[in-house]
C-alpha cells in the first residue's frame, strides 16, 4: 500500500506542477478529466443507493462549466466575492442534504444531477478560478524567476492537502490510539486530525514566506484548510458508507479512486479562492 502511494506521488506530483505552471487551457483539460471520473465514481455510489442520475447532462455540463470559466478568465466576477460565496454555501449544503438523505424526494434524477454537479464539476472549478486570479507576479526567495501568483496560490494549497494528508496517514497508523468518527470512517485516528492540522498550518506558513506572501495570512489559511480540508475528507467517507464500499474507485494505486484522492481539495479550494480574493487582496 505504501509503496503504490508513493509510486503515485512520483508521477502525479511532477505532472500537477507541470499543469499548474501551464494553466490554461491545459490546467482546464486536467479538471475537466478529474471531474468526469469524479462524477463517474459519485453516481457508483448513488447507484449503490438506488439513486438515479443523468450521466448524459452531468459530464458534458462538468465539461462545458471548465470551458466556460477558462474562457471567461479575464472578465470580472459578475457578483461580489462575499454574495458568490454565501450562494456557493447555500448550494453546496442543500447538495449535501440531497446527497446524504435517506429520503431523496422529487425529481430524484433532476436533483442527484445536479447535486452532484454542485459537489464536484462545481466546486474543482475554483481551482481554475484560483490559478487564474489576477495578481503580480512574484520570485520566491533565493530564485529569480517570477511566478504568476495565481499559479503560486495553487502550488501552496497542493502541497498544503498532499502534507497534511501525508501527516494524518503516517502519525494516524504510527500512533493513532483514539479513533475520530469511527461510525464514518473507522480508520481515521484523533492523533492523526492533529498532525494533519499541525501540518497544514505549519506547510502553509513555510510556504507563503518562501513565496513572499504575508506570513499571518499564510498560518491563518492553512489552519482553515486543515479543518475544511479534514471536513470534505469525512463527508466523501461518510458518502462510502452510505453507499457500503471502502474506497470510491481503483484509478490511482495505493489511494483508491478519484474522490479519495482529491476529497480535501473539493471543500478547500473555494475557501482558500475567497479567502484570497476578500480577505487577502493585492
Amino acid at each position: 500500500m505504501l509503496i503504490h502511494r508513493a509510486l503515485t506521488a512520483v508521477v502525479g506530483i511532477p505532472l500537477a506542477l507541470l499543469l499548474i505552471y501551464l494553466g490554461g487551457w491545459y490546467l482546464a483539460a486536467a479538471v475537466a478529466l478529474i471531474a468526469v471520473g469524479g462524477l463517474r465514481e459519485l453516481y457508483r455510489l448513488l447507484a449503490a443507493r438506488q439513486r438515479r442520475v443523468a450521466p448524459w447532462v452531468g459530464y458534458p455540463l462538468a465539461v462545458l462549466l471548465m470551458v466556460s470559466v477558462t474562457n471567461a478568465r479575464q472578465l470580472p466576477s459578475l457578483l461580489p466575492p462575499p454574495v458568490e460565496a454565501a450562494l456557493l454555501l447555500v448550494a453546496l449544503a442543500i447538495s449535501a442534504w440531497w446527497l446524504l438523505s435517506p429520503t431523496p424526494g422529487p425529481l430524484v434524477r433532476l436533483s442527484a444531477t445536479l447535486a452532484s454537479h454542485i459537489y464536484l464539476p462545481q466546486l474543482l472549478s475554483y481551482l481554475l478560478r484560483l490559478r487564474n486570479l489576477p495578481a503580480p507576479a512574484v520570485a520566491p526567495r533565493g530564485t529569480e524567476t517570477a511566478l504568476q501568483s495565481g499559479a503560486l496560490f495553487v502550488v501552496l494549497l497542493m502541497a498544503v492537502i498532499w502534507g497534511m494528508d501525508t501527516a494524518a496517514y503516517g502519525v494516524g497508523k504510527t500512533l493513532g490510539r483514539h479513533k475520530l468518527c469511527p461510525s464514518i470512517s473507522p480508520g481515521k485516528t484523533v492523533e492523526g486530525a492533529i498532525a494533519a492540522f499541525l501540518a497544514a498550518a505549519g506547510l502553509s506558513a513555510a510556504i507563503s514566506y518562501w513565496f513572499r506572501l504575508p506570513l499571518a495570512h499564510g498560518l491563518i489559511l492553512g489552519a482553515a484548510v486543515g479543518i475544511v480540508g479534514q471536513a470534505g475528507d469525512l463527508f466523501e467517507s461518510l458518502l462510502k458508507r452510505r453507499a457500503g464500499v471502502k474506497d470510491s474507485g481503483s484509478l490511482l494505486p495505493g489511494h483508491g479512486g478519484v474522490l479519495d484522492r482529491f476529497d480535501s481539495l473539493l471543500f478547500a479550494v473555494p475557501l482558500a479562492y475567497f479567502y484570497l480574493r476578500f480577505v487577502m487582496p493585492g
